[in-house]
């Protein structure tokens, strides 16, 4: 049995401005850093395996101590997931701003959110802007093309020099201007839909937070998310609810047993669970939505009622709202001496 409604996974990422107790934490992430780059970078010169097996990152102490760099850490959805340095060591005396060091542990890569955290970071300094990379490091040049060129509409300057610090070594420099800068015209207010049949993570769970702050700002706190399983002696998982918990409601949104444990009673007791669960957190009624397809039959022999029907919804089938009042349990929990959850 499967519900039909549908939802993207919310993901908040957020910049944590980065203090002198955060140092070491910045360090230690930079020996992933170094074991990432060496990659593509670890057959030059200096960039050899270490003897003891652990990967050495230069100091970056500097960025949570000098007043002229700034260090922030990533975070997503409150876990560390990397770190961004910026200095103003310009190839050039009119470069405002540089990005020293940049990394998104493996596990959040080829998500956006990298050129979420790039372009938030572009906006909160304004200025003309550098980024560099090292030839051989080849998709850090792929990804910084993509971030400048989306970011500056075009508008961006690509070269090949030799930075002298901390060795001589060429680097690919792509140059450009923040478009908060006071001395460039702001695209901020040029807008433009755009279709997009693969996007991003971080796309979407901007869209999907801006929605929930929305509505936290009426409703107060977002819904709770939890899952029940239907598990054997082993832990492996044979069926489950997914469901988001308000504070009056639960909403069912996907519900599925295993087609060999169908018809054995193991769905109503997956439904059962989970409408105690709202009882006890206060909720009055649940809702789901089904296809006509799907599982009404079940859903009403478990007491619930439909509400609502879009007809020829997909490919020629309905779409089924149904609701059910959960007072009616805790009514009869009183009767039979339990303690109500509702008065």
């Amino acid at each position: 049995m499967l519900s039909a409604g549908c939802y993207f996974i919310s993901m908040k990422i957020t910049l944590v401005k980065a203090t002198q107790e955060d140092k070491n934490t910045i360090q230690n992430l930079g020996r992933f850093y170094v074991y990432e780059m060496s990659r593509y970078c670890g057959f030059l010169p200096n960039w050899e395996v270490p003897s003891n097996g652990l990967f050495e990152c230069r100091d970056l102490s500097s960025y949570t101590e000098e007043p002229d760099r700034h260090a922030f850490l990533v975070k997503v959805d409150g876990e560390l997931a990397g770190f961004v340095l910026i200095n103003k060591e310009g190839s050039t005396t009119d470069v405002d701003w540089n990005i020293g060091e940049f990394f998104i542990i493996s596990k959040f890569q080829g998500k956006g959110i990298g050129r979420y955290v790039a372009e938030q970071v572009f906006n909160r300094f304004p200025g003309v802007w550098e980024t560099s990379q090292m030839p051989q490091n080849t998709p850090a040049i792929e990804f910084w093309d993509k971030v400048v060129s989306g970011y500056s509409n075009g508008q961006f300057e690509k070269s090949l020099k030799t930075i002298p610090q901390p060795t001589p070594h060429p680097m690919i420099i792509l140059k450009f201007t923040s478009r908060r800068s006071p001395n460039i015209q702001s695209r901020e207010n040029v807008y433009k839909v755009v279709v997009d049949y693969a996007p991003t993570e971080a796309d979407n769970a901007l869209v999907r937070e801006g929605i929930v702050a929305f509505n936290e700002n009426i409703l107060g706190e977002r819904d709770k998310a939890f899952s029940i399983f239907l598990k054997n002696d082993l832990g492996k998982v044979f069926g489950g609810i997914q469901a988001f918990m308000g504070t009056e409601s639960i909403y069912i949104d996907i519900l599925w047993v295993e087609k060999n444990l169908q018809n054995q009673g193991y769905g109503t007791q997956l439904l059962n669970t989970a409408e105690r669960e709202a009882i006890k957190n206060g909720c009055v009624f649940s809702a789901v939505d089904t296809f006509d397809f799907q599982s009404e039959e079940f859903y009403l022999k478990n007491g619930y009622e439909r509400i609502g029907e879009l007809k020829n919804y997909w490919l020629g089938h309905s779409k089924l709202f149904l609701r059910k009042n959960l007072y009616v349990i805790d009514c009869w929990k009183a009767v039979n001496g339990e303690k109500p959850c509702h008065t």
